[in-house]
């Protein structure tokens, strides 16, 4: 039982992010009798591109290490938060948070889990030196304390309201030292206190997992482990779930909401408007050094044109967070009528010309052929802006590349890839949008964006930090640091009927295994 000691205003907004968030698309179990033993196939997109759980910057790994790892908290089916590898959380004040940690849990080396992992893992996310892009999320912590072995104390330099639902993420998995150490990274294995242990990882082609006899979950899991098989088509993949020869996939195109219902051998469940497309603007060169020409860009596009053609018209306009996010994000009427979200080539043309291109301009897109809605999405965006006069050329880089580009930085215009929501709208943006954010892929500076972005990172008022993030998306459509033209479905989940128990989080690529099962 958890001892909960804090303002009412963060309890509020606690429990409104527990509401707003989207619910796990299969229900669990309920009343079934889960049944033990037996494997699954995973049909997979794409392959992991790293598999630690700090350094990687692809939602693709999450389905590797989602299963190996796991963090002081985690939402339920319910979105709700709940305890992980703590047992209890304590506020006693805004500034102190203390967890108790379960005993007895077991790294996959048999080592058992301590106080010091945690604080290990978390310093190592907040060194610099690592390159974590996790890093943004403790920008308020001040230390990490270990009173005892199975305590951990965060001290805070000012309230973080969003904190607890951060820690619910990736961003307090915790890693065995020696690991790291003996290995430099995690990128190439996999070793924490999961359910599921990496047993082989063919890189382009498959990753094994086997059950963890050790999780500290009574009973749990009920496979006797997993493969994911990485069919990057997505027909491919489909012709293998209705042949039986994979047991779930998810599957990008609509049709496959109606062919689970004639086929009696798929079911599937949709997703909210979870993933939006991000294209980073380079700003700390020419030509989006020129604010005036960023803002001539955005100008220039027909959002909604964008969304009919690349996406079938399943899509809505986004903002730097997208619509799923209630309370804190814009309603479409408002989306629509930020500045330059209507398509306007003669202002387009006249704020080109005052930002000393009067004739046009041209830049590079670098993307990526991974998923299919990037490149068509900037071939639309390409004849869209040429009747502004602004040539753009695109550039396909290899998926690794691109995000290895993004991570560090270099010689580029903009580049354009998708990201996943967070339950918290802070999620995605301090990190990209501050500028001392850990992934600023554009180099976007802003003192009032980064003034706004730690004054509602302070705000435990939900009706006060709704205000304030509106005013943030107003301040980024004004100042175009990056363009997102649209939000768009994760995708269609599908599995065969005899997968019982199946669970996949709606605002991104993961799927838990942990309480899954064949019906046989």
């Amino acid at each position: 039982m958890r001892r909960l000691r804090w303002p009412i205003s963060l309890l509020a907004l606690l429990i409104a992010l527990a509401l707003l968030a989207p619910p796990l698309l299969a229900p669990p179990a309920g009343a079934q009798t889960p049944k033990r033993g037996g494997t699954l196939m995973v049909g997979n997109d794409e392959d992991a591109v790293g598999l630690d759980p700090h350094l990687s910057v692809a939602f693709a790994s999450s389905n590797y290490f989602e299963h190996v790892y796991n963090g002081l908290l985690r939402f339920n089916a319910k979105m709700e938060l709940e305890a992980d590898l703590a047992t209890s959380w304590d506020i006693p004040d805004p500034r102190t948070y203390v967890f108790k940690l379960r005993k007895g849990v077991k790294f996959h080396n048999g080592r058992e889990m301590t106080a010091e992992d945690v604080r290990y893992s978390i310093e190592r996310i907040r060194d610099p030196k690592n390159g974590s892009v996790l890093r943004s999320v403790y920008a308020t912590v001040e230390r990490v304390e270990t009173p005892d072995a199975y305590t951990v104390r965060l001290k805070l330099a000012k309230p973080d309201a969003s904190l607890l639902g951060m820690l619910a993420t990736r961003a307090s998995y915790v890693v065995p030292k020696e690991e790291v150490e003996k290995h430099g990274t995690l990128q190439k294995v996999a070793v924490g206190t999961g359910a599921f242990k990496l047993a082989e990882h063919v890189t382009g082609s498959h990753a094994r997992f086997e059950r963890n006899d050790q999780y500290f979950e009574a009973g749990l899991p009920y496979l006797d482990g997993f493969t994911i098989q990485v069919i990057k088509d997505e027909s491919s993949r489909l012709a293998a779930l209705r042949k039986g020869t994979v047991d779930v996939t998810w599957i990008k195109a609509p049709e496959i909401e109606e062919l689970a219902r004639r086929e009696k051998t798929i079911v599937s469940a949709d997703t909210p408007e979870a993933r939006h497309l991000y294209v980073w603007l380079n700003t700390r060169q020419a030509p989006f050094n020129n604010v005036k020409l960023r803002q001539a860009v955005a100008a220039s596009l027909n959002r909604q044109e964008i969304i009919d053609t690349v996406l079938l018209g399943r899509g809505k306009l986004t903002t730097a967070i997208p619509p799923a996010t209630v309370p804190f994000v814009l309603s479409q009427q408002e989306t629509a009528a930020l500045p330059f979200y209507k398509p306007d080539v003669a202002a387009a043309k006249k704020l080109m010309a005052e930002g000393g291109q009067p004739s046009g301009f041209e830049f590079t897109l670098k993307t990526s052929a991974h998923s299919p809605d990037y490149v068509a999405a900037a071939q639309v965006m390409q004849r869209q802006l040429a009747k502004a006069g602004i040539n753009l050329k695109i550039e396909q880089v290899e998926w690794g590349a691109l995000l290895n580009l993004a991570r560090t930085g270099g010689d580029f215009h903009s580049i354009a890839f998708a990201r996943i929501w967070y339950p918290d709208p802070e999620g995605y943006t301090y990190d990209t949008l501050h500028s001392k954010g850990s992934f600023n892929v554009g180099g976007y500076s802003s003192l009032d964006s980064d003034r706004m972005l730690d004054e509602q990172r302070a705000t435990t008022d939900t009706a006060k930090r709704t205000a304030q993030w509106k005013d943030l998306q107003r301040l980024w459509a004004q100042e175009v640091p990056i363009i997102w033209p649209y939000a768009m479905r994760t995708r269609f989940n599908a599995w065969r009927p005899t997968v019982k128990g199946f669970q996949a989080m709606a605002n991104s690529s993961r799927i838990y295994l942990r309480e899954t099962w064949i019906e046989r």
